[in-house]
């Protein structure tokens, strides 16, 4: 029988940035089934990721500045979502 490690994920540069794009993709479908239990563990893990990609790139700026902006977008349109939800719920 043999071993196999797995590497640990590289959250540096581009890599993180594509961390962060796979889990904005999940998360959208996520959004766009209107999935809350699946939206509610994804932006969890948003949390741990982001935590993740900052300590990876705490000397790439522009890597944690592009990541970042993306998801601010993302979170943006949660919120509508969200919103529309409530609306919904009370009409």
């Amino acid at each position: 029988m043999q071993l196999h490690l797995v590497r640990p994920a590289n959250y540096s540069g581009e890599a993180g940035l594509l961390h962060v794009r796979r889990l904005q993709e999940e998360l959208n479908k996520a959004l766009a089934e209107a999935n809350w239990s699946q939206v509610r563990r994804l932006d969890q893990a948003c949390a741990v990721l982001i935590d993740k990609v900052i300590a990876a790139n705490q000397e790439d700026e522009q890597a944690l500045a592009a990541a970042l902006g993306e998801l601010k977008g993302l979170y943006a349109n949660l919120i509508v979502q969200c919103k529309r939800e409530v609306a919904s719920m009370v009409h």
